[in-house]
Order: C-alpha cells, then sequence, then structure tokens
C-alpha cells in the first residue's frame, strides 16, 4: 500500500512535478526525436513500448532508483552519502545530452523550490554538493528536496516517473504527430510501466540496478548529429 501524504507534502509534490514547473522539460525528447526521425517511432502503440522501455528498462527505472537513495542520504543528513549518490548520477548518463537533460533540469528545479519554500537544511545539503563539483542529476535533486519536504518516498518516486512519462508522451505527440486523444491513452496505458519501475526500484539495491534499453541510447547519440533537431535531447 502506498504510504499516506499529509496536505502539505501533496500539494508541493503536485506543484514540483506539474508541467507547470519551471524545469524546461518540455525542451527534452530523450532521444525520441532520432527515433521518429529514423523511423523507429511512427504511431501511438510504438511510442507507448518505447516509453515503457525507458521507464522499466533506462533511465526511468534508474531515476526512481537514484530518487530513493538521495532520499534516504537527505533524510538521515549524511551529506557523504548524498554525494555519492550524486557522483552515480553523473556517472550513469551515458550519453552528453542526456546528462544535459538531467543536470539541467536538476539545476532548474533546485533554484525553483529555494524561491518559493526556502529551507536551511536542504540549501546547506544543495551547497554540499556543489562545492565539491557536482551537479545534482534531476532524479537526486527530487529526492534531496522530497526527504526535507516530508514526501513520502514511495509517492515521490511514482509521481517523478509519472512526470517524466507524460514529458516524453507530449514530445512524441508533437513529433510523430499525434492526436491529443491518443497521447491521453498512450499516458493512461503507461500506468503499469511507471509502477513497475518504482516497485522495482523500491525493492533493488542501487548497486544492483542497471539498463538495458540500449536503443534509447543510440538514438540520443546520433541525436546529438541530427540535422534539424527541435529538442535539446
Amino acid at each position: 500500500m502506498p504510504t499516506e501524504i499529509g496536505a502539505l507534502a501533496l500539494y508541493r509534490l503536485m506543484a514540483w512535478l506539474s508541467p507547470g514547473f519551471p524545469v524546461g522539460g518540455y525542451s527534452y525528447s530523450h532521444g525520441i526525436e532520432y527515433a521518429v526521425e529514423a523511423g523507429l517511432v511512427t504511431d501511438g502503440p510504438a511510442l507507448e513500448a518505447w516509453i515503457a522501455e525507458i521507464l522499466c528498462r533506462g533511465a526511468g527505472l534508474i531515476d526512481a532508483g537514484l530518487l530513493a537513495a538521495a532520499f534516504r542520504a537527505a533524510q538521515a543528513e549524511d551529506h557523504r552519502a548524498l554525494l555519492a549518490v550524486a557522483e552515480r548520477a553523473q556517472a550513469w548518463r551515458s550519453t552528453a545530452e542526456t546528462a544535459l537533460e538531467s543536470e539541467a533540469q536538476g539545476a532548474a528545479f533546485l533554484a525553483a523550490v529555494a524561491a518559493g519554500w526556502p529551507d536551511p537544511g536542504r540549501d546547506a545539503a544543495v551547497a554540499a554538493l556543489r562545492e565539491a563539483g557536482v551537479a545534482p542529476a534531476y532524479a537526486v535533486a527530487i529526492g534531496l528536496a522530497g526527504a526535507f519536504a516530508k514526501v513520502p518516498a514511495d509517492a515521490l518516486a511514482r509521481a517523478y516517473l509519472q512526470a517524466f512519462a507524460a514529458s516524453l508522451v507530449s514530445a512524441g505527440v508533437r513529433l510523430i504527430p499525434l492526436g491529443q486523444s491518443e497521447g491521453v491513452r498512450i499516458l493512461a496505458a503507461l500506468e503499469p510501466a511507471v509502477e513497475r519501475a518504482a516497485a522495482l526500484a523500491h525493492g533493488t539495491d542501487l548497486e544492483d540496478l542497471g539498463t538495458s534499453a540500449w536503443m534509447t541510447e543510440w538514438t540520443s547519440m546520433r541525436h546529438e548529429c541530427q540535422y534539424t533537431r527541435l529538442f535539446r535531447s
């Protein structure tokens, strides 16, 4: 059963992972732009399957694990453990564009949260990471902020994955293109993938997590050389 969430924590969760929160998520396609260009993703079912793979075997699974680990370290106010998680997050990005996607959104998220919800403990943890020369990845930033805001870790992971999925669906709807109704259908169909990724990450040690979504990494690398691009990744 999901952990019960308080009213203030729920408000912050909905605000922070809303499409309107200023992290620039609309700028990134996670390689889907090249997948469409190459004819690998051409319709709604293909987009659904592609995103499900990202969630359950790619960056979604890894991010959920990183989020949970960052949450635990921040909750314990263990800056050394948090630094180790943030460094692992940097190492886990396999392409320059996905690293940019994660780090830029992480920086934007932390700046927005600091402006709206000041918290000395959270800001000290962020400062410790930056002093060590580590830019927190988006998932790490979410886990860190959620711990100090007392948002339950399981709710945080599911909301993060849903927002990630929604962003990729939106990119696919614009690129293929698809109608909004088809986009809604895909988002609804991805519920089991979000739940599976969240459950796998929750029940697996960070040391045992890995990816096998090689085509998404290939399309990300090819996107760097794509002649015409609408998205930054």
